[in-house]
């Protein structure tokens, strides 16, 4: 077997190629108001409407709430791939990577443990609120993947490495995880007259189905030193995409419940994300693929195509599995009117446990609207989570009840940057 070739070429094209990424379940429920992204996420007390739903039930109670909103094909959609970003791919596609790039790339992918790419987005079909209640329809996808330090040293040099002379390799670490998941949610509040401003509290109930899942995770490939034995083994479970299967391979309710508290200027919010939530995907309408190959000079084979029931599957990707459940997310915020033109928000939210990734597992963060023209409202927002930190901005166009609102994000993290937009028409509430 002769030894691999060095990649010059179209190296950036192979890693842009080569980071997959789409879910395992990012937002549940994302956020129907595009405005919320351009103040950088930090809307717990500022959302009303169809906005609530996401954010806050309890701020139906409150006065500001419209007595009629809809939201109607809102997206939302976000992309990273680190530490060797998108731009840095760009700049190479389709010519001779130089020597001395090479080199620096695998410098910062040894030094953050891999090459890692992210992808989260949601499609809000429709949200609509009618005086204290609201209810929104919605479907999500995100997800992460990886590629080993010695993946991409494979990647970028061949099995020579950096030295020229082959050497042994581990893939271990490299995996894939990818799923998509649709929330249907209806939400109440109510407001309390305790003569200390305006008290109010909501519930949110909701029922989850889980459209699809992949993971895919390292079994323990290697690439001989000699380059004589390649062994690749890359097991992976999926639910069941075939032309007569359902999209519903899981289901559960959830219940959110939140309070808030208004007088004068301010505002302020907590709400707890499912406080119950029995979401699980169901092994039954899941295969495995084991995936293996064994390249050697005397023998050779592979092993891809059959699916076989999931009882299959090594223990660990089972338990994998049963371990995707959503956890409880704690959401606290401020909102003050600081002027009749300006209004300042803060957030802090945190997510009480490792099950399904929602979103950041900790969010810190602060957000303004300022109204100089009356119905161009411009939004600005910054936040901070455990890998970085975000900046985001927006603004919208309000014509009677009709609201254009166009918002994104420029996210900082330790896998390099990663754009974020949201857009939407939307009628009542921003």
């Amino acid at each position: 077997m002769t030894r691999l070739n060095n990649r010059s070429h179209t190296v950036a094209g192979v890693i842009a190629a080569s980071v997959f990424s789409a879910a395992a379940a990012g937002a549940q429920l994302p956020s129907a108001s595009p405005a919320a992204l351009g103040m950088g996420d930090n809307y717990t007390a500022l959302a009303r409407g169809f906005g609530a739903v996401a954010w806050n039930p309890a701020n139906l109670g409150l006065s500001g709430n419209p007595r009629f909103s809809l939201a109607l094909l809102g997206l939302r959609g976000s992309s990273d791939l680190g530490p060797i970003s998108t731009s840095d791919v760009a700049r190479y596609q389709g010519v001779a990577l130089p020597n001395e790039v090479r080199d620096a790339w695998m410098a910062r992918i040894e030094d953050q443990g891999g090459e890692q790419g992210q992808l989260g987005g949601g499609v809000t079909f429709v949200a609509a609120s009618v005086g204290r209640f609201a209810m929104q329809l919605s479907s999500a996808v995100s997800g992460d993947a990886n590629l080993a330090p010695d993946a991409m040293e494979l990647l970028l040099y061949g099995n020579a490495g950096r030295t020229g002379s082959p050497r042994a390799m581990n893939l271990a670490g490299a995996h894939v995880t990818g799923a998509v998941t649709t929330t249907a949610a209806i939400s109440y509040g109510r407001p309390l007259e305790l003569g200390i401003g305006r008290l109010s509290v909501g519930a949110t109930a909701k029922y989850i189905t889980g459209n699809a899942l992949v993971h895919g995770e390292d079994g323990g490939s290697y690439l001989a030193a000699n380059a004589a034995v390649i062994n690749v083994r890359f097991p992976m479970i999926m639910s069941d995409t075939g032309a007569n299967s359902s999209a519903n391979h899981g289901t559960g309710f959830g219940l959110d419940v939140g309070g808030a508290w208004q007088s004068g200027p301010l505002t302020a919010g907590l709400a707890l994300q499912n406080i119950v939530n029995t979401f699980k995907w169901d092994a039954s309408s899941f295969f495995y693929k084991p995936i293996n190959g064994y390249y050697g000079a005397d023998t050779s084979y592979s092993e891809s195509g059959t699916a076989l029931p999931l009882d299959s599957a090594p223990p660990a990707m089972r338990d994998w599995l049963s371990a995707q459940r959503y956890k409880p997310a704690l959401a606290a915020g401020v909102a003050f009117q600081a002027t009749r033109a300006l209004v300042v928000t803060a957030d802090l939210r945190h997510e009480l446990g490792d099950g399904t990734r929602l979103a950041e597992r900790t969010h810190t963060g602060i957000g303004a609207e300022l109204r100089a023209i009356p119905f161009v409202p411009l939004r600005v927002g910054v936040s901070t989570a455990a890998d970085g930190w975000a900046l985001a901005g927006g603004l919208g166009v309000e014509v009677g009840p009709v609201n254009l609102t166009v918002s994104g994000q420029d996210r900082h993290t330790t896998n390099g940057r990663s754009p974020a937009v949201a857009l939407g028409v939307t009628f009542g509430a921003r």
